[in-house]
């Protein structure tokens, strides 16, 4: 581990010229590429606040302590750098890529870490050891040196695996992050933005989460234990029934699921016939949103425009049903049964259908809605369809951004013309899918076939 002297940083930093920095650069790279003339980047305790060096492939550089205030990174590779305690306040790193680096005691107050990459990222409080003969080798008693995140916004950026326990992520908005396996333990969330947050099987032993915003996050297999999640909001989120059962919960906000008896539902059902039928003059519209309806058989029910925001739905029988038009957002749709159903229009935007069964169902646009007579794609950005069946499935048009595959089934999926920017289809076989026209841009995952379309 550093020691307190090696870790300290000099009353006036150095700054280099941008040619001398330029130059140190070009060594790196040759270095990085094992060519004659390389030279590995050893700026530590350098001042490059402000700099452009985006793009830039910074892997394995020694950036102690460094000054990186207001730096413009965009896209700029720190893979298994050392940026021990380094100052990134208010910097600009969208998109960069942090893999396993070392960032121990780092200060990202304020930065910009949109879609950037911390995977394996270490991130815990800075750990110094002081030698003196009187005690030897021992833990230096300095000020607060855990790693600062505080105020980052961190939309869709994935932390997986990242060791963050004990550092300071007050107010960060990491909203649709991707935290799975995160090490948290320790860490300070409170007034945190996790909406839309992939957590799974995050440690969060003695985090605090007090007033955080979970609204819709995947929360399954998670670690507790002295976690204080006083005020947070966890309406819509996947959680454990451990977890839902657990005293942590206590003062949480919670989903609060209506229910409705078999003969209710039959009522509904055929009221929102009559709506339909009438053009809204007769009946109602069947609004079951926040209401419990799992396992339920709705197999060829006509429930078009029906309303099932945040409805917990998992393992119901929707096959050959009609939805066209649905309402189905943040909607609880795991190992649901929607084979052959009719989903033109619908919205399923940040819904969980992890496992399942959409077989040969239509999720392409409404045709020709409204007077401007346009077409409506389906909306199902963020949404999850972890090991999802979606063979036959046609996704023409759809609005996919965000959404998560992994490990599902595409084969012979109708993707054409469909915006898949930035999801995640890891593990499937969508180089079998009808991909004509689609936007992969930025999509994870992708095979070697499909590299060139990402």
């Amino acid at each position: 581990m550093p020691s307190s002297e090696e870790a300290k940083p000099p009353e006036n930093p150095p700054r280099l010229e941008p040619s001398e920095l330029d130059e140190i650069l070009q060594a790196h790279q040759r270095f990085l590429e094992r060519r004659a003339g390389g030279k590995r980047a050893l700026l530590s305790f350098h001042d490059l606040s402000e700099v452009d060096l985006s793009g830039r492939d910074l892997s394995d550089v020694d950036l102690t302590g460094a000054k990186l205030q207001r730096a413009r990174l965009v896209g700029t590779k720190f893979c298994l750098a050392t940026l021990f305690r380094a100052d990134f306040r208010t910097a600009y790193l969208r998109q960069a890529d942090f893999t396993g680096a070392d960032l121990r005691g780092a200060c990202f107050r304020g930065a910009d870490l949109n879609k950037a990459i911390l995977v394996k990222a270490d991130i815990r409080d800075a750990t110094l050891a002081r030698m003196d003969a009187s005690r030897g080798l021992h833990y230096a008693n300095e000020d607060d040196l855990r790693s600062d995140l505080t105020t980052i916004q961190a939309r869709g950026a994935d932390f997986s695996r990242a060791r963050l326990n004990s550092s300071l992520l007050i107010q960060a908005d990491f909203t649709d992050a991707i935290m799975r396996h995160t090490d948290l333990r320790g860490a300070d969330l409170r007034n945190a933005n996790l909406t839309g947050a992939i957590l799974e099987n995050a440690n969060l032993v003695e985090a605090k989460l007090i007033g955080a915003n979970l609204r819709g996050a995947v929360l399954t297999g998670v670690e507790i234990g002295g976690t204080n999640f006083e005020g947070a909001d966890l309406r819509g989120a996947l959680i454990d029934p451990s977890l839902a059962a657990s005293p942590f919960l206590r003062n949480a906000v919670t989903s609060q699921y209506a229910t409705r008896s078999e003969a209710e539902m039959v009522s509904i059902v055929t009221d929102h016939k009559k709506w339909l039928e009438s053009n809204s003059r007769e009946g109602g519209r069947a609004i079951l949103e926040d209401v419990d309806l799992k396992n339920r058989n709705m197999s060829g029910a006509n429930l078009a425009m029906g309303v099932f925001t945040a409805a917990s739905l998992g393992g119901i029988n929707f096959s050959d049903a009609m939805l066209a038009m649905s309402e189905m957002n943040a909607a609880d749709l795991r190992g649901a049964n929607l084979a052959n159903a009719d989903l033109c229009g619908a919205n399923l935007s940040y819904a969980h259908c992890n496992e399942a069964d959409l077989r040969g169902a239509d999720l392409g646009p409404l045709k020709i809605v409204g007077g401007r007579k346009l077409d409506l794609p389906a909306n199902l950005a963020h949404a999850k369809f972890i090991k999802a069946d979606l063979r036959g499935t046609n996704l023409s048009l759809a609005r996919l951004a965000g959404a998560d595959f992994t490990g599902a089934n595409l084969a012979g999926t109708n993707l054409r013309g469909a915006d898949l920017e930035e999801a995640i289809v890891t593990g499937t076989n969508i180089e079998e899918a009808h991909l004509d026209g689609a936007n992969l841009r930025g999509v994870k995952g992708l095979p070697p076939s499909l590299a060139d379309r990402g």
